[in-house]
C-alpha cells in the first residue's frame, strides 16, 4: 500500500514512534519524514501524521495539512502525543483542516502516545509492537 509517515515533534520518543512506523513498512518510501516533507505527497493511499500538538498548531503543520487534498492523500491517520490520551482543541483543529482539504480523516482509531522524558528516546519492544499493530489494523481496514 502506498503510504507515508510524517512527523512534527521536538520530543525524541515521539520521533522514535514515527521511525518505528516507517521502518515496519515494506516500501522504502514509507520511512518517516518531517513536516514539511522533502518530497510532497502524491496519491498516497494512507498518510500517518505523528504530531506533538501544544495549545495551537505550528504554522508549518497547519500549512502542510491544509494541502492534503484527495489528490495528495486519500486517507489520513493520526498519532498524537498526549499524556492523558484526550483530544485537545488543537488536535481537533488539525482534523478539521484536513477534512476541509478533502482527505478522508480516520478519527475512529487515533493512537495516543505519552512522550518520554528528556533522557528517554527509545521505544520498548511492546511500544514498538503496539504502534506497528495499530498501523497494520488501519491498513487492513482500507483494503
Amino acid at each position: 500500500m502506498k503510504m507515508r509517515v510524517l512527523y512534527s515533534s521536538g520530543n525524541k520518543k515521539v520521533v522514535a514512534y514515527a521511525t518505528a512506523l516507517g521502518e515496519a513498512q515494506d516500501d522504502q518510501r514509507s520511512i518517516a519524514d518531517t513536516i514539511p516533507p522533502a518530497y510532497s505527497c502524491d496519491r498516497e493511499r494512507l498518510v500517518v501524521l505523528v504530531l506533538s500538538v501544544g495549545a495551537k498548531l505550528e504554522d508549518k503543520v497547519r500549512l502542510f495539512i491544509g494541502e492534503l487534498t484527495p489528490a495528495r492523500a486519500m486517507n489520513v491517520a493520526f498519532v498524537f502525543e498526549s499524556k492523558d490520551k484526550k483530544r485537545t482543541p488543537a488536535m481537533d483543529q488539525a482534523i478539521d483542516i484536513i477534512r476541509e482539504a478533502g482527505a478522508n480523516v480516520l478519527t475512529d482509531n487515533i493512537y495516543y502516545v505519552a512522550g518520554g522524558s528528556l533522557f528517554s528516546s527509545k521505544l520498548s519492544a511492546e511500544e514498538r509492537r503496539d504502534i506497528v499493530e495499530w498501523c497494520e489494523g488501519i491498513k487492513a481496514s482500507l483494503k
